[in-house]
């Protein structure tokens, strides 16, 4: 059995946040995917949110405002990246 070694494991990690750091991770085919995946997510947020708000329920607003949030973060993302 391999003995764990403390400098090894950090320093993997060190890498891998410095890669995420220079944007070269996660890869642009997975980064535009997720982005995509956030943007339904979101437009589903926004329209049981909006439900919400119609019925008068005290959830409709946060539901709605993560929504949008969360639109306009993967649009931003989307960009940066070169997405559509």
């Amino acid at each position: 059995m391999k003995k764990f070694d403390l400098k090894e494991h950090n320093q993997k990690y060190i890498v891998f946040a410095k890669n995420a750091a220079r944007g070269m991770y996660p890869t642009k085919k997975s980064a535009l995917v997720g982005s995509r995946v956030g943007i339904v997510l979101g437009i589903l947020f926004s329209v049981i949110g909006g439900c919400g708000l119609i019925l008068k329920c005290i959830w409709g607003m946060g539901g709605f405002l993560a929504g949008v949030l969360m639109i306009i973060s993967n649009a931003f993302n989307l960009k940066r990246i070169g997405g559509e």
